[in-house]
Formats: C-alpha cells, sequence, structure tokens
C-alpha cells in the first residue's frame, strides 16, 4: 500500500512543551521506560527544539529524529532524572528524519530492535513538564510513504506504521514499543485530517540508519 502524507496533512511533531497524563500500567513498559530520553536542540532560535529519543541497541546511543535536531549547535540528551548529557550527532538522514546521537555518560540500559507486530504497543516520549512516560497506542498498518524530506526540498519515500491513540505535538522522536519492550518505529508526525492518528518510521529505516552511523561526528544539516 502507497500512502501520500504531504507536509500539509502531516504536522510534524517537534518543538512544543507537552504535559501529557495517560501513561500505560503495563510492567513491561515501566521496566523499559527508563531507555525514553529526551532531546533539547539549541542554536536555530532563541527557543530550544524539544523531542522524545531513545537508548537503542547499545550503550550511548539514541535514534530520534532529524527535523529536531536539525541545524543545532549543542544537542543534550535528558534522561529519566532530569539530567543532560551532551550529545554528538553520528548519523543524520533528512530523507528517513532520523538520526543518531552519542552521549556516553549517560547510564540507560538500551532497549532492542524487535518484529511489528499489529495491534497494542506504547509510546514512549518525554517532556519538560511530564518527564519520560509511557502512553498507549495501537499500531494500525505498515505503510510505504511518499512525503517531502524535512526541508521540503525533494519527495521522498519511507517505510512506516500508522499508529491511533494520544500522539501529541512534541511527541516527536518518540519510539513505537511491543508489549515485548521492542522497539517498532520512532513516531514523526501526526494527522491533521484525523486527530488520533500518528505516524512513525519502521524498524527498516531505524537498522539503515544505526548502520549508517560514522565514528566521528558528522555534520546535522542546516535550521529546519
Amino acid at each position: 500500500m502507497n500512502w501520500i502524507v504531504p507536509r500539509s496533512a502531516a504536522a510534524a511533531l517537534c518543538g512544543a512543551l507537552v504535559s501529557t497524563s495517560c501513561a500505560a500500567n503495563s510492567p513491561s513498559a515501566a521496566r523499559q521506560i527508563e531507555s525514553a530520553v529526551g532531546i533539547v536542540a539549541t542554536g536555530c532560535s532563541l527557543v530550544a527544539q524539544l523531542g522524545s529519543g531513545v537508548v537503542l541497541e547499545s550503550a550511548g546511543r539514541i535514534v530520534t529524529v532529524a527535523h529536531t535536531i536539525a541545524g543545532a549547535s549543542e544537542i543534550a540528551v535528558v534522561d529519566s532524572d532530569g539530567t543532560e548529557h551532551i550529545a554528538r550527532v553520528m548519523a543524520f538522514d533528512k530523507d528517513s528524519d532520523l538520526a543518531v546521537l552519542d552521549a556516553p555518560t549517560i547510564g540507560v540500559e538500551p532497549l532492542m530492535l524487535g518484529a511489528i507486530t499489529v495491534g497494542p504497543a506504547y509510546l514512549f516520549v518525554w517532556s519538560r513538564n511530564g518527564g519520560t512516560e509511557a502512553k498507549p497506542v495501537e499500531v494500525l498498518k505498515r505503510l510505504r510513504i511518499t512525503i517531502e524530506d524535512i526541508y521540503i526540498d525533494e519527495i521522498v519515500q519511507r517505510t512506516g506504521l500508522e499508529i491511533e491513540g494520544d500522539v501529541e505535538i512534541g511527541d516527536s522522536g518518540g519510539a513505537i514499543v511491543s508489549d515485548r519492550g521492542k522497539v517498532m518505529g520512532i513516531v514523526y508526525a501526526n494527522s491533521r485530517e484525523r486527530g488520533s492518528v500518528g505516524f512513525a518510521t519502521d524498524v527498516a529505516e531505524i537498522r539503515d540508519v544505526l548502520s549508517s552511523a560514522a565514528a566521528d561526528p558528522v555534520p546535522n544539516g542546516r535550521c529546519s
């Protein structure tokens, strides 16, 4: 199935201070939530860009969305205790809207990638007001998505997920986690036409950006 999701229909979820209250009660989600982190990117405007991320596959390695950190001169990763850790950009993909950060001082157990399962899942997010949180969502289907890149310069394709749940502005970069604690996707947008629907890149895109991570820091594009 091929879905066209233009920027006019999908709102990028970056930058706002969001307070959320619908925490998941799953013991598995509670055990894994410490792997969720916040992203604070400064340098593109007077107000920091805020988002979410997840420590994934190896210690100190964080996956988030590219549009939150694009052009930033300084990036910090915030752990579940509220401590900020300086991060470097190791991979940046404007087409998949994914980035890999390295924050070696963050002592958090990484989550692992897993198979995509349609049905109940959790969205791991962070906000200034609420800290880290697991929100229940539903994975509806897998998609092949046609969309602009983060700069609206080119039309690109990516594979992803359609999800339903409390996906808000500020949740960008949050991990979609199965009930087995495996990461299935990274949220990058919600739908303006269908209020409870959001979109995430899937494990194939995440694996690609992780495999492209360099040994030394790489440029993180221009401000978007």
